[in-house]
């Protein structure tokens, strides 16, 4: 019996002094606290949205918590949540309102859209849309993805911009970017439901709740809208092969607007431009009929400052600068055109100036020249990343120049300045615009040498090299004389004032060589008219030429002409640049040796260098750097150094 109770008491004492752990536990575990956690977390849970998981912001919960609704609320039939806070909304003036049925507007669409999928994101989807993918089959009537991604646009712009008793969110408004991104989005996402091909006219498209009329109020393109093969949304792609995408952020739905394929144009081309909604009346007005939406379509060219004027407030545009070039881009026949004109003198492009952007008055044209079996394509990075700069995209347009690599330099080089001027007179034929006065040319290696064509002063100086005798002594035919001014008598162009030559050989190339020459000769096949211009060229320097000096002057390919033995080169080597022209280097040394030694793999640092430049960079790079991030680093220098002294600071 003593043994029993001891056992008993024992048990008590057990058991008490379990309760009072347990008692003690459940008065420090909280319904409400915190928990130490890292800062990804934290902000995970702060910018949680429908934009970037699978259910709305805090911003929604409050909106719903106010009216006793909740999430589950919200899943078992958006329809009918999304009609009763749009009543609600109608009386209560709010703004956070507008926000909380954009979101819901958005979610719905994007689950219905998922459920179209079989549950199965796409890869469009899995990029932009990191949502989880577990259930989404709703229970409820599915909804039109294209009228709920409308609706999330409609209530963002009212929301935004629209009247009311409150004030519109300021810039430092988290909610602020959130509506701009369900804006931009919305509308972007609901030309998926829609043909590429646009038809402007009148519509009446359904919402969530009531409808919209639908007018076209603008449409500002760089070339007539019978030319456009279709309308992209710029969300729609993920770039490849480029460092840099250029989003330009704002209001509207960045767009890829395609130009049809036609003579001269083998591969279809894209400018960036933006599709702008701008609503007309308050929520009230979406069930009676009387809401109205104002669509406008924007290129670049028509965007002063890439803003534009809403009921006289200055709203900035998003634009996607990158997505169009790298669709331009994406064809094989861009990427061969280098090698093809190498080797036959001809592709399906015809050479000379072209445009990545419509012609901009006021704005000063760098002209890109590639090298030896290159083309256009490959300034790529260079000029994408240049125009993420403000100042270099506010104050310079692009201009792309191609040529046949495997002609002779004189050949090209006076192509070149041809075209320039064309392009000029083109774009300006009464001459008003100082910008093109005010011209850069950029060229990488043999393009540097066309280049270096442009701003030079030769007198007869090629002609002395070559034969010894000046121009007077020569006894020329008028046809001889007219050639010999044309391609060994050269001005400067007065419309460039400044030039770049990155990895130039302006004394040769280490890779001329005769045996290489040789083979080079054998394998191209230029035009006729390249031929018989070089055979009278070469018969006038033949006639006149110092003894030893005429097989080097024998330029019958572009390789003979960067021959370090060609005297025509030489001569153009040590001449100065012209007053009021100035020019840059950038050099490329392979390797730990430092100038003067080194080379690229192609170009030496003594062939590369030149006395009277404005400046000199040397690169850790091969010969190909002009895609290179010092390389880069360094032309945009130069271009703001062009503009401070033309004396433009904006």
């Amino acid at each position: 019996m003593y043994w029993f109770k001891r056992f008993f008491i024992l048990q008590i004492r057990v058991l008490t002094f379990s309760g009072l752990i347990a008692f003690i536990g459940f008065g420090c575990a909280t319904p409400v606290g915190v928990n130490k956690v890292n800062e990804e977390t934290v902000y995970k849970q702060i910018d949680a949205s429908a934009l970037t998981s699978n259910t709305f912001s805090s911003y929604t919960a409050v909106v719903l918590h106010r009216y006793g609704l909740n999430e589950s609320d919200f899943l078992n039939d958006p329809r009918q949540i999304i009609s009763k806070l749009h009543k609600i909304a109608c009386d209560d003036h709010r703004r956070d309102l507008l926000l909380c049925l954009s979101e819901m507007c958005f979610l719905a669409a994007w689950r219905a859209e998922a459920a179209l999928e079989n549950q199965f994101l796409d890869a469009r989807e899995q990029y932009y849309y990191p949502f989880e993918s577990n259930a989404i089959q709703p229970p409820h009537e599915p909804v039109n993805p294209r009228d709920y991604y409308l609706g999330s646009a409609v209530y963002a712009y009212l929301f935004l911009l629209g009247r009311g008793e409150e004030a519109p969110p300021s810039s430092f408004d988290r909610r602020f970017r959130l509506a701009c991104d369900l804006y931009n989005r919305s509308l972007s996402n609901r030309m998926y439901f829609t043909n590429q091909k646009i038809t402007f006219k009148d519509y009446i498209l359904p919402l969530p709740v009531g409808e919209i009329h639908i007018t076209f109020k603008t449409v500002e393109m760089p070339w007539n809208t019978d030319e456009l093969e279709a309308v992209l949304p710029a969300d729609a792609f993920e770039v490849h092969g480029l460092s840099v995408r250029n989003r330009i952020s704002g209001m509207g739905a960045p767009i890829l607007a395609v130009r049809k394929k036609g003579p001269g144009k083998p591969v279809s081309s894209a400018v960036p431009a933006t599709v702008f909604i701008e609503v007309k009346g308050g929520i009230q007005d979406i069930q009676t009929g009387k809401c109205l939406g104002e669509v406008s379509i924007y290129s670049p060219k028509s965007m002063e400052g890439n803003e534009i004027m809403v009921d006289g407030k200055s709203v900035p545009l998003e634009i996607d600068m990158t997505a169009p070039i790298a669709y331009s881009l994406n064809d094989p026949v861009l990427w061969n055109l280098g090698r093809n004109l190498m080797r036959f003198g001809r592709s399906q492009f015809e050479p000379g100036i072209y445009s990545i952007q419509p012609y901009e008055p006021g704005r000063i044209p760098i002209v890109f020249v590639h090298g030896t079996m290159s083309s256009p394509v490959w300034w790529a990075e260079m000029f994408n990343s240049l125009l993420s700069d403000l100042q270099v995209r506010q104050n310079f347009q692009i201009w792309l120049y191609l040529y046949d690599s495997g002609k002779p330099v004189a050949l090209s080089a006076a192509h070149l300045r041809d075209s320039i001027q064309d392009k000029v007179r083109q774009c300006d034929p009464k001459g008003q615009d100082p910008a093109l006065k005010n011209i850069v040319v950029i060229g990488h290696s043999q393009g540097g040498l066309l280049t270096r064509y442009t701003a030079i002063e030769t007198g007869d100086a090629v002609l002395r090299a070559i034969t010894g005798k000046s121009l007077d002594e020569l006894d020329l035919t008028p046809q001889q004389m007219e050639i010999v001014n044309r391609y060994a008598i050269i001005h400067p162009l007065p419309e460039v004032r400044r030039v770049v030559f990155i990895s130039t050989p302006h004394r040769g190339s280490i890779l001329a060589t005769d045996f290489v020459r040789r083979i080079v000769t054998r394998l191209i096949s230029l035009p006729r008219d390249a031929l018989q211009i070089s055979t009278e060229l070469f018969s006038i320097y033949e006639r006149f030429s110092l003894e030893g000096k005429l097989k080097w002057s024998m330029a019958r390919t572009s390789i003979d002409s960067m021959s370090p033995d060609n005297p025509a080169l030489l001569a153009v080597a040590d001449l100065p640049f012209p007053p009021g022209i100035k020019g840059h280097s950038i050099i490329a040394i392979k390797g730990d040796e430092k100038p003067p030694e080194g080379d690229d793999g192609v170009v030496s640092y003594r062939s590369a260098h030149l006395e009277g430049v404005e400046s000199e960079l040397v690169v850790p790079y091969g010969h190909s750097c002009q895609m290179q991030p010092l390389v880069i680093e360094e032309v945009r220098r130069i271009l703001i150094e062009h503009l401070r002294d033309q004396g433009i600071k904006k």
